[in-house]
Order: structure tokens, then C-alpha cells, then sequence
């Protein structure tokens, strides 16, 4: 409850003051080495996820285009995933989200209104920036961040994110939960 105080305080005074109206002048977002152009961008927010949801379910990479293009003597349509550093608009669009794969992506937000977008449904994902292994952000002014769901705000810095460790999980299959007339019983015939 107290975390959603304080994204109530920060969103509602981000909306009305809007402090990061030009995200752009104060912040340099550089992607394994690669400087991403926000000069044409009107965000308020930098994500950088590794994993599919944040938020409480807010799916902000959303979902990747398949490719449609195929050589003309084979039927079969090429599946080729970009390797490594990928800042382009288009070829984003195709790039999959995957946990497994020691890669970050890095996604643009418009502002509050836009998060409550996606997270409502009325809007599928935030602006793809880019993917990449290693991110740094460097910040010219104090501006709102946060860590896994812990909100502050940060004096001019520079951050340095990277993939460090990986471990093995093992997901079960998702449990069924049967209604209650359709529960079976066991009965034994004696």
C-alpha cells in the first residue's frame, strides 16, 4: 500500500509539473557502446526490463511481429534473430523478449497517461528503443527513478546496467483448478 502512495504522489505531481517534458535535453541512454537518438521523441520514461511484465502485469516490450518475407524458391519463411545490439526501429519491431537470453530491452514511455494505457489494455506497448547486453544512462538534473517497484529521486548520475548472473528454473505445468461441480470424486465400489 505504501508503494502505491508514493506512485500516486509521483504520477500526479509528474502529470501536473511535468519534470521530465524534455527527457531528451537531460539524459543520454547509450546501449552496448551505441549512443540511441531521443532527439525526436517526446518521452518521460525510460524502461529497462529483463523481464515480460512490470507494474502488476504492464507488458511494456508487448508482442513481436512475426516475419513475412520468404525466398521465392522455398516455400519456408526464413527465421533469422538479430544477434546482439539492435536499435533499429524496424528491425525491433521482430526482436523477441526472451529472459533466458542474457539481453535487457530498453522501452520509451510518453508519460503517465501512457503507462496507465498499457496497463489497462488501451494501449500494447511502450516505444522500443533497443536491446542490448550492457546499458548506461548518464543524467544531467535530479529526476524521478525507480528499482523494482521502490520510487526516489536521483541527483545527476550515470548508470550502468548489465547482465551478471543467470539461474536455472524449472516451471511446471499451471495447476488446474476445477469447479466445484466438476471435481471428481473418488468413490470406491466395496
Amino acid at each position: 500500500m505504501k508503494n502505491k502512495l508514493w506512485y500516486f504522489e509521483f504520477g500526479t505531481t509528474e502529470t501536473i509539473s511535468a519534470t521530465c517534458k524534455k527527457l531528451n535535453e537531460c539524459i543520454e541512454v547509450e546501449c552496448d557502446g551505441i549512443i540511441v537518438d531521443l532527439s525526436n521523441t517526446s518521452l518521460e520514461g525510460i524502461a529497462v526490463l529483463n523481464i515480460p511484465s512490470m507494474h502488476g502485469g504492464s507488458h511494456l516490450w508487448g508482442e513481436s511481429k512475426k516475419r513475412r518475407n520468404y525466398n521465392r524458391m522455398s516455400k519456408k519463411a526464413p527465421e533469422r534473430a538479430p544477434a546482439g545490439t539492435v536499435t533499429d526501429a524496424k528491425e525491433l519491431k521482430f526482436c523477441m523478449q526472451d529472459f533466458s537470453d542474457q539481453l535487457v530491452e530498453v522501452v520509451g514511455l510518453e508519460g503517465a497517461i501512457e503507462m496507465g494505457q498499457i496497463y489497462t489494455g488501451l494501449k500494447s506497448a511502450g516505444r522500443r528503443l533497443a536491446q542490448c547486453a550492457n546499458v548506461t544512462i548518464r543524467t544531467s538534473r535530479r529526476l524521478p527513478m525507480q528499482i523494482d517497484g521502490e520510487p526516489w529521486m536521483q541527483p545527476p548520475c550515470t548508470i550502468r546496467i548489465t547482465h551478471m548472473n543467470q539461474v536455472p528454473i524449472l516451471l511446471g505445468p499451471p495447476q488446474k483448478t476445477p469447479f466445484f461441480f466438476f471435481k471428481k470424486r473418488n468413490r470406491s465400489r466395496d
